[in-house]
């Protein structure tokens, strides 16, 4: 299951133990959100209550719109009852949520559940 837009950004979901893994590929900014949330809605299906890891390593770019997309990620699942985690964050996405405190926001792990 997954999905590809016109500007290449793509995702998958698979299961791996207790947690549903999106894992997004390309750009995570403002013409990517709607696909991202397109992904969220089918990891969260997934499981009840939802336990999200989004599996960002193939992600090498994140602007405003995308950390906004994470938080409403975040926020989403948390509403449902479930846990969000990020994972497989690279430099310059790692950098970003240390620069706006998000790192704070997220559990973040090594790698996605079952690996």
């Amino acid at each position: 299951m997954g999905s590809i837009d016109r500007a290449g950004f793509s995702w998958v979901v698979t299961q791996r133990d207790d947690a549903a893994v999106l894992s997004p590929c390309g750009d995570l900014d403002l013409s990517s959100m709607e696909e991202f949330r397109s992904g969220l809605a089918e990891a969260m299906s997934c499981l009840r209550p939802p336990f999200v890891v989004v599996d960002l390593h193939e992600v090498d770019f994140c602007d405003s719109s995308g950390l906004n997309a994470l938080i409403w990620a975040a926020n989403t699942v948390e509403a449902a009852g479930g846990r969000l985690r990020l994972s497989g964050l690279q430099p310059r996405v790692s950098r970003l949520m240390r620069m706006t405190g998000l790192d704070r926001r997220f559990t973040l792990q090594d790698a996605p559940a079952g690996q």
